[in-house]
């Protein structure tokens, strides 16, 4: 009769620990209501295996087998692969939002205007070709247009150097998540060896850096059994395999830097610039690489056409005084390399030296003649840039950057709406109802209640059967 007892008396405390197991929970999802990226865990229980005595089948009770987490990882792959996409509109948004600037003619920065401004001093040259203050005003002017298209080149290339260097704060950011995940796996494959309940809170931490490593780059990843996750990056590099992880690396390639993934154990460097095709650090890549090249060769492409287009006039013609008895002097100074006009584009050395080596006079001998001047008034509404007039060049490559921003700004929001809507749906998963704790600590509460019950039934059965005994 006593063992039977003292079976039962194992049965109320397991029932026992498994209600606090219960309560503990509980507790624990309340404490964590508030923190970031954690997943409401709950207590699994199970009826033990029952036993065969004397013909009769009896029940063992309950354990608490495990505690897991309210998780989809199917969800989950929906938010980090939406994650990358985000990522990379938010960075292409934000590096493109200072190239605004460059062009904004509030802050004064319009070559369209500093054109017309010199054409119109050129118009009051055709009129008054020998008068000094004119000549000066020209020159100010030609030197004015040169600094608009400087200035542009310049601030373009300032750009380029700020997003190599926040090319390069992401990758040691990211590393710093690739290391985290390493050192969970360990952690994981510990706490699942020792079957311990801190494996659903080690699983949340590393899924929260997942999620914050998929918004800076391209990659995938799965889990193993154990939980251990192995993450790839861009062209297959194995990026975390168990508890090693590889480095990403930046390199410099002329004015840019690359993104080189190392792996001194197994790989050899491989560089995954572009083959990056997500994430914050493509975004960032995609502008440094693609829309600054196109607008440094446009100003680059203007400058160079205005700039012959004036020197092929200004070459026939004749200055005043020492400078008009010899032609074929050009009125810029320009390389003959396409990709560095504007950076190497001045005034011709002579016209820096006196103005009146400005040659408008279409001889010698006749220096009111406008002939050349109006020749270079011309220029204005050439089409020199193809199929297009300066003007209207400038106008089509800015609003075309102007429409790309646009469109950037349309991909980020409709992108931050996506990854809202999932992570609604992933609280309405996994996030914590006060509620339903409440109802849950009052549940557990009960059940505790009941299983001390039966362990002091149980006790006073016992007491009286070593009673008898005496």
């Amino acid at each position: 009769m006593a063992s039977g007892l003292f079976h039962t008396l194992n049965i109320g405390s397991e029932s026992l620990f498994a209600s606090r197991q219960g309560v503990d929970t509980a507790g624990h999802n309340i404490a964590n209501a508030q923190t970031e990226g954690f997943s409401r865990q709950r207590v699994n229980l199970e009826t033990r295996a029952p036993t065969e005595t004397r013909g009769v089948v009896i029940g063992n009770g309950v354990f608490a087998k495990n505690i897991t987490r309210a998780h989809d990882q199917f969800l989950e792959k929906q938010i980090n692969d939406t994650n990358q996409e985000s990522g990379q509109s938010t960075a292409r948004l934000e590096t493109m939002k200072p190239l605004e600037a460059i062009y904004s003619p509030e802050l004064g920065n319009n070559i369209s205007s500093e054109l017309d401004k010199f054409f119109n001093s050129l118009q009051d040259l055709s009129n008054f070709p020998e008068e000094l203050p004119v000549r000066t005003s020209v020159k100010e002017n030609a030197q004015s247009v040169i600094n608009a298209f400087k200035h542009i080149d310049e601030n373009l290339k300032v750009q380029r150097d700020d997003i190599n260097n926040r090319i390069g704060g992401e990758v040691v950011a990211a590393n710093t998540m690739i290391e985290d995940i390493g050192r969970l796996n360990i952690a994981i494959r510990t706490a699942e060896t020792a079957a311990s309940k801190e494996i659903p809170d080690l699983l949340d931490q590393q899924d929260k850096i997942l999620r914050e490593l998929t918004q800076k780059m391209d990659i995938t990843y799965y889990r193993g059994d154990g939980g251990m996750v192995t993450v790839r990056g861009p062209s297959e590099t194995l990026l975390v395999d168990r508890g090693i992880t590889a480095k990403l690396d930046v390199q410099s390639n002329g004015t840019i830097l690359d993104v080189v993934v190392l792996d001194g154990a197994a790989f050899k460097p491989t560089v995954v610039t572009h083959t990056n095709k997500k994430g914050r650090i493509a975004g960032m890549v995609e502008v440094r690489d693609t829309v600054i090249p196109n607008l440094i060769a446009s100003n680059n492409k203007m400058a160079s056409s205005f700039a012959q287009s004036m020197n092929q006039v200004h070459s026939q013609g004749f200055g005043l005084k020492d400078y008009k008895e010899s032609t074929g002097r050009n009125f810029f100074k320009l390389s003959e390399d396409p990709e560095r006009a504007v950076e190497t584009l001045d005034l011709d050395p002579l016209i820096l030296e006196s103005t009146n080596a400005i040659s408008v006079a279409a001889s010698p001998n006749a220096p009111g003649d406008n002939i050349l001047v109006n020749d270079m008034l011309r220029v204005r509404e050439q089409k020199i840039m193809g199929d297009a007039t300066m003007g209207d060049y400038y106008a089509n490559y800015v609003g075309v950057f102007g429409l790309d921003l646009v469109r950037s700004e349309q991909t980020k929001q409709a992108d931050d709406t996506l990854s809202r809507n999932l992570s609604a749906r992933r609280d309405s998963i996994s996030g914590v109802s006060m509620d339903e704790e409440a109802t849950n600590l009052l549940k557990w509460q009960a059940n505790f209640t009941a299983s001390s019950k039966v362990i002091t039934t149980v006790d006073e059965m016992l007491e009286t059967v070593l009673q008898m005994k005496r």
